[in-house]
């Protein structure tokens, strides 16, 4: 790419950023409290003769994707090339997610920033550090979906027992208060969302990758749920609880159950 990135001054060294994380499930747990993270990432600074000039903090988010404040504004600063290294206490508090590992390694080698783990003693660096990471990134998916397994066989207890199950509503929909049956409340098309919902699911239906949806949407400046960014993740998790959707409501077979014709956006994904 030609011309000269404003954001990078010529005469100013890139920073060090400290990245840390808890989700609300580890908030309670010490050792993986920010707090907690935070000494951890300092005393490693200053052992390796590091200055952190930045530690970007996520309270009560997720690893399951890369839609969290200070992770979009981390990653907003490497796209601009101002960044050198990103310290993190542990792998798992980057991502759980090996397909967002993979982009973030792409990422981070493209702009040249350093990768380095305080407790698996990790720097992207070289390649036996890449390596490494990406066997820790398996495990880390492999526990995450563990815990997932755990959940859904939780949940399908309660549904046993007819207890009312919370959750997530699923991209596409909003919840219509009493307009169920019984009156109880139900699930409706959200006329915002559904056009763009729709545009995923056929782009999936012709064969089209998560990180390449994620890019048009991007691209075309369609926000996520969140108000950030799209990603290969959450396009992923779109789709699949799509799926659950309509096959708890009988409806239509394939990924995300797309139906032709339906779609009210002129858009391609």
């Amino acid at each position: 790419m030609g011309g000269h990135n404003s954001d990078v001054r010529k005469d100013e060294p890139k920073r060090v950023a400290g990245y840390i994380r808890v989700s609300t499930r580890e908030q309670a747990e010490t050792k993986l409290s920010l707090t907690n993270q935070e000494e951890k990432l300092k005393a490693y600074a200053i052992s390796n003769d590091i200055t952190i000039d930045r530690i970007y903090n996520d309270a009560a988010e997720s690893a399951g994707d890369l839609n969290r404040p200070a992770m979009h504004e981390l990653l907003a600063e490497v796209e601009k090339g101002n960044i050198s290294h990103v310290i993190i206490y542990k792998l798992d508090r980057l991502t759980r997610n090996l397909e967002n590992l993979g982009y973030l390694l792409r990422l981070f080698d493209k702009k040249e920033v350093s990768l380095l783990s305080v407790q698996e003693s990790l720097n992207t660096s070289n390649a036996s550090g890449r390596m490494i990471v990406n066997l820790l990134g398996m495990i880390a998916q492999w526990e995450r979906e563990v815990i997932a397994e755990r959940t859904r066989a939780a949940l399908n207890v309660k549904r046993a027992r007819g207890e009312k199950l919370g959750g997530i509503i699923p991209y596409g929909s909003r919840v219509a208060k009493g307009k169920g049956e019984g009156g109880k409340d139900t699930l409706v098309p959200n006329p915002k969302e559904a056009p763009v919902l729709q545009g995923i699911l056929d782009a999936r239906a012709e064969g089209r990758g998560y990180a390449d949806i994620a890019q048009g949407l991007n691209q075309m400046g369609i926000k996520a749920r969140s108000g950030g960014r799209w990603f290969p993740s959450t396009i992923r998790s779109v789709c699949i609880r799509s799926k659950a959707n309509v096959d708890a409501r009988g409806g239509s077979k394939g990924e995300g159950g797309s139906k032709r014709g339906n779609t009210q956006s002129g858009e391609r994904v």
